[in-house]
């Protein structure tokens, strides 16, 4: 039996291929619950069943190889070697930074060849100093960061700075912005200078065979980079469809990176560990060179706490966007990141040209900001799944910029959220077995349009947005909405939803669940010969998971006495928030300034506090209190038209040896006041928490502080 046939292990025997049928999608039945009764198999998975060649565009992709080793194995449980972060200096539930004795534990994880970086249960401070904030970062395979579990007895990492310190806050908007950005844990596999090499033939969609000049330097279990970019590619991954002028990437060409694992060589012939995603044709200009990755890399079993207290606006600062950032994988393979929960953190995991790794069983609360779990960025093969969602974010689970293969499997998301594709050239994702939320509100620049690429499978989705009727995936003329090209819709239900027939493939037992329930298992059944055990059992861990109390208020803005405190000068302070205020984009920023008078001023002023949280209420008084963002009635430079700079504000400040007193004028109208009072509202909740007291009156905030 050859490796492409391996490849595709339990194929059927093929019948004579039928197109799929158009099926209406107008007047869906909407049911309104997830236990809807179970429909006929719907056509599209009758046709993967049956065909043997799966090259055909209107043939179901198998996305069955997401995940740690292509799903077909448990992730491990590493017994060791242990290298516990008490041994060397941390201490649980103290006032002092365990980030020297986190790194120095690594480090000897990784001098060792790979181990388990042990915490016990309590919380662990780290991100302490304003004026360094780095990452922990690991270059090596084999790691683990485990912790005690991340439930309410179970190991809390708590990030007190932002990943910014204190700014610049310039959102980022580069690459090289991209990749300053800090997290808390960096998983990076070294730079190698890349071989480039020629794929000399046809490689069709779905086969593993691709024949290349050479393979000099490539083995089996190397990890490589498909590339390409032609003409005929672009017309591929649009279906035939025009983009809009203004969508400059897809008008110029789309291009592909997807990462794959060599299985065997054989000449010049080289199989890979999974099946490719697009059709390349003879003159497609496609290359490949070897990656080089760390593997086996994992984090579980930890719950991360930032201090994002603030009321999001997307794009507004870095703060918003970054501010406390959790886990990136950037060249990992076969990692993972699993039983963990997030709080009051502005994002959860980033997989940056990363492939097959899985994140699961992760619970997210606290305060709404970013995203939750991107695979961006020429990510192929990876799993996002088994995840529940209490606070929010604006981004569920999200793809974008050639990321390829991805599953979002049993996701649950709040009424309020949506499936997020951020553009510039994902393909081929499915959306198994969600409960939402809505898929019409996805992120990404006009020039990286449309948000997503062919090949988008929403199977079984519970639809609980509040969309106005009907969703067109191809309005070029409706800014704000999703731009996909051709989504299928299989099993559609919950509340009625109304989809523009044009815009999709198909759209199969609309108002009902389908039978298999999931396509991704379905499809790993399929081509293992049975489900391996490591599915139910993680769902069943899963539910009893959920159960679990998490170590963190259920509500954001409920009252809490988690307070780091530390001794610094107000100066310090009032610096902060005039350069976060001024560097505020998307019309938010606005000069402020602190006029200082009282005892003592012409020393430094210090105050014991926790500074982030007095920052985030005087942030949120200075929204309050400005006008919301207008732009100028006519175009500017370029043909932009400019926000409009609000009135300086100009605060006063009063010392006295027993508190600090700073009066925010109210600047801004009634109708902002309305639509600005939930940072009022925030600021309210959060300073009983700095033992502050904050009133309203005759036009002006007044926040008292104890010194």
């Amino acid at each position: 039996m050859t490796e492409s046939i391996l490849c595709n292990l339990k194929f059927s025997l093929s019948v004579t291929l039928r197109p799929l049928l158009p099926i209406a999608c107008l007047g869906i039945l909407g049911i309104g619950t997830s236990t809807a009764t179970v429909a006929t198999t719907p056509l599209s998975w009758q046709q993967f069943k049956d065909s043997k060649d799966r090259s055909s565009p209107e043939i179901l992709a198998d996305y069955s190889y997401a995940g740690y080793d292509h799903s077909e194995q448990q992730i491990p449980n590493l017994s060791g070697p242990l290298f516990r972060v008490t041994d060397y200096g941390a201490i649980p539930n103290d006032a002092r930074s365990s980030e020297d004795a986190i790194r120095k534990a690594v480090s000897a994880a990784e001098k060792a060849g790979g181990g388990v970086v042990l915490f016990p249960p309590g919380r662990f401070l780290v991100w302490t100093d304003r004026s360094k904030v780095e990452p922990i970062r690991i270059h090596s395979s084999g790691i683990v960061i485990r912790g005690s579990g991340s439930g309410k007895a179970g190991t809390v990492i708590r990030a007190v700075h932002s990943g910014y310190g204190t700014g610049p806050y310039k959102v980022p908007k580069d690459g090289k912005e991209f990749a300053a950005i800090n997290y808390i844990f960096s998983f990076e596999a070294p730079e190698t200078p890349r071989k480039v090499i020629a794929v000399s033939g046809e490689v069709r969609r779905s086969s593993c065979d691709v024949p290349l000049t050479s393979t000099e330097g490539l083995h089996p279990g190397d990890h490589v980079s498909i590339r390409a970019s032609s003409k005929e590619l672009t017309q591929e991954l649009l279906a035939g469809l025009q983009p809009d002028a203004r969508w400059k990437r897809a008008v110029e060409g789309l291009s592909i990176n997807e990462i794959h694992k060599i299985s065997s060589i054989h000449g010049t012939m080289l199989t890979l560990a999974e099946p490719l995603l697009v059709n390349l044709g003879k003159n497609s200009g496609a290359t490949l060179s070897k990656e080089s990755m760390i593997e086996h890399d994992g984090i579980e079993d930890i719950a991360f706490e930032g201090a994002w207290r603030e009321s999001f606006v997307h794009h507004r600062s870095a703060l918003d966007d970054e501010g406390w950032d959790a886990i990136l994988f950037n060249g990992v393979a076969d990692g993972w990141v699993r039983r963990c929960s997030f709080f009051n953190m502005n994002s959860g995991v980033y997989l940056r040209k990363s492939t097959t790794c899985s994140i699961m069983e992760i619970r997210f609360s606290g305060n709404p900001a970013h995203y939750d779990v991107a695979a961006r960025s020429d990510s192929s093969f990876n799993l996002l799944g088994l995840t529940d969602e209490q606070e929010g974010q604006l981004h569920a689970a999200s793809t974008g910029n050639r990321s390829s293969g991805t599953t979002v499997w049993r996701w649950t998301l709040l009424p309020n959220q949506s499936i997020d594709s951020h553009g510039n050239g994902p393909y081929t994702t499915l959306i198994d077995r969600v409960d939402g939320g809505t898929m019409t509100h996805s992120g990404g620049p006009i020039v990286a349009f449309p948000n997503h690429l062919r090949w988008m499978v929403y199977w079984n989705f519970l639809y609980q947005g509040n969309d106005k009727m009907p969703v067109d995936f191809w309005d070029l003329n409706k800014g704000g909405s999703a731009k996909f090209v051709k989504p299928l819709f299989v099993g559609l239900h919950g509340k009625t939803m109304t989809l523009n027939e044009a815009s999709v493939l198909g759209n199969e037992s609309p108002g009902t669940l389908v039978s298999p329930e999931s396509l991704y298992e379905a499809q790993l059944e399929l081509r293992l010969g049975r489900l391996p055990n490591w599915v139910k059992a993680t769902q069943a861990e899963w539910e009893n998971l959920k159960k679990q109390e998490l170590p963190f208020p259920v509500h954001p803005t409920a009252a809490s006495a988690d307070i780091i405190e530390e001794n610094f000068p107000l100066n310090d302070l009032l610096t902060d928030v005039k350069g976060l205020m001024s560097k505020e984009e998307l019309g938010w920023g606005v000069p402020i300034d602190f006029q200082v008078t009282g005892q003592n001023t012409a020393t430094p002023v210090m105050i014991k506090n926790d500074y982030v949280l007095l920052r985030s209420v005087l942030q949120l008084m200075a929204t309050y209190a400005t006008q919301c963002p207008q732009k100028n009635a006519a175009p500017g430079e370029g043909g932009v038209t400019p926000w409009i700079v609000g009135k300086q504000l100009d605060c006063k400040v009063n010392v006295t040896n027993a508190t600090i007193t700073i009066a925010v004028p109210v600047q801004s109208s009634t109708d902002d006041q309305k639509a600005n009072h939930g940072a009022l509202e925030k600021a309210m909740a959060i300073t009983p928490t700095c033992r502050a007291t904050l009133t309203e009156a005759q036009g002006e905030l007044t926040l008292m502080i104890p010194r």
